[in-house]
């Protein structure tokens, strides 16, 4: 008799556990939502500048990317410009960041960028010989007035600034976009 009262408490105590948890409940916490991701391959314009002790690169120019924006939040993007103006310089900028949801879509991006290509160089004690590395920096980029319409993005305006390091010594890049735009597929 004992063994029968003890599983009817059993059975009774499962029962109001799934009760209050709920079918419906359960069924959602053993489903996990896929990320959703949107794709834009996007252009920029604008202009870029490493400036140290050693050397002087940079300029104005244009550029592709692509970018993976993760549940309308997160987004990860690169892109590759060309600059002129102090020479033919390249910019490879990788980041990652944050944007507002909705068509204002402010963004705030952590990056990491790499000009390579001619350059000014400037000897010192520090720097007896021309430096021919890349010039790779770690900064932060700010898109104020950026916006997203159904599958078209438009920034008007971005500001950058990272640094950098050509030891001995130290790099700041400064960066300027004019306008970026792109389209999601």
């Amino acid at each position: 008799m004992k063994t029968s009262h003890h599983s009817w408490l059993q059975a009774g105590a499962l029962a109001l556990g799934l009760a209050l948890v709920g079918p419906s409940n359960v069924a959602k916490a053993e489903e996990s939502p896929a990320p959703s991701h949107r794709f834009t391959l996007y252009t920029t314009a604008g202009a870029q500048a490493y400036l140290s002790s050693a050397r002087t690169m940079g300029g104005v120019g244009g550029g592709l990317g692509l970018r993976d924006t993760i549940n309308g939040r997160f987004i990860l993007q690169a892109d590759l410009s060309y600059l002129s103006m102090l020479g033919n310089t390249g910019s490879l900028r990788i980041g990652a960041g944050v944007q507002r949801s909705g068509m204002w879509a402010p963004a705030a991006l952590l990056t990491v960028t790499t000009l390579f290509g001619e350059h000014l160089s400037f000897l010192s004690p520090e720097h007896p010989e021309r430096l021919t590395s890349p010039a790779v920096s770690l900064g932060v980029t700010l898109a104020p007035v950026r916006f997203e319409l159904e599958s078209v993005q438009v920034s008007v305006l971005q500001l950058g600034i990272g640094a950098g390091t050509d030891l001995p010594g130290l790099g700041l890049n400064f960066s300027l976009g004019l306008l970026e735009a792109g389209v999601t597929f």
